[in-house]
């Protein structure tokens, strides 16, 4: 195990100005925490650099960054200033960043054994991509679940579609069953009704024998007692009929 190494005091105080995000509209860390970004010069110059270091030059502040192999990246927002050892949060790294007489001394040391926040975060991204895992794979059976019920909801509509046109159909058959019956109906009812008026009309025009006339037919029948004439006979036409014969 290599023996840890002091972080160099400028180092540390370029560190400590963007930690403390009191000047952030003028200096601070990059969205992705591998750079900062100076996004004024001259505030630079009179706000920030004199709280931190012996000077307020900020000339200088980057020729120090030079000297430690600070890269220098031109940006719309300002200058960005990077290092593969300066991140955000990662303090324990500063003490790998040397000088350029010193820096291929220390390389093999930064290769040979990475810091435990360095795992700690290794461990969260793995952990994070777990999580992703089980979420996608939760979510997969959830999609399975839904078209499942989809296909179901689908064919109880279907069966009910199928079941309303069925009793559509037998209703409208029943419908033109009643109706022929209360037409057979109407049609017996009119010709009872063309019967009884014909009935009616017969017994209007029939008229009954008077007493004078049906004496008149007896005479001169071979049975005076019986009156040729009529198809009907009442009781005392049928004692006179037997008496005739005794």
């Amino acid at each position: 195990m290599s023996t840890r190494t002091p972080i160099p005091t400028f180092i540390l105080k370029t560190y400590q100005m963007l930690e403390e995000q009191k000047h952030s509209n003028i200096v601070s860390w990059t969205a992705q925490g591998t750079a900062f970004i100076v996004y004024n010069q001259s505030q630079m110059e009179k706000q920030v650099l004199q709280n931190f270091f012996k000077h307020s030059n900020y000339s200088s502040f980057v020729r120090q960054l030079n000297l430690y192999n600070f890269k220098k990246v031109r940006s719309n927002e300002g200058q960005i200033f990077k290092h593969k050892c300066f991140r955000k949060g990662m303090k324990s790294m500063l003490q790998f960043i040397k000088r350029r007489n010193q820096e291929d001394l220390i390389a093999p040391a930064i290769q040979e054994e990475p810091t435990i926040q360095v795992k700690e975060e290794q461990n969260l991204f793995k952990e994070c991509a777990i999580d992703i895992k089980e979420t996608n794979n939760k979510l997969k059976e959830d999609m399975k679940l839904l078209q499942e019920t989809s296909s179901y909801l689908i064919d109880q509509m279907q069966n009910l579609n199928h079941f309303v046109y069925n009793q559509s159909v037998d209703i409208e058959v029943k419908f033109k069953q009643v109706g022929q019956m209360l037409h057979a109906i109407n049609e017996e009812l009119r010709q009872e009704n063309k019967s009884e008026t014909q009935t009616n009309k017969f017994l209007g025009e029939y008229k009954p024998i008077k007493e004078d006339q049906f004496q008149e037919s007896k005479i001169g029948s071979p049975n005076p007692y019986v009156d040729y004439n009529s198809t009907a006979l009442n009781p005392l036409d049928y004692e006179c009929f037997i008496d005739s014969f005794l």
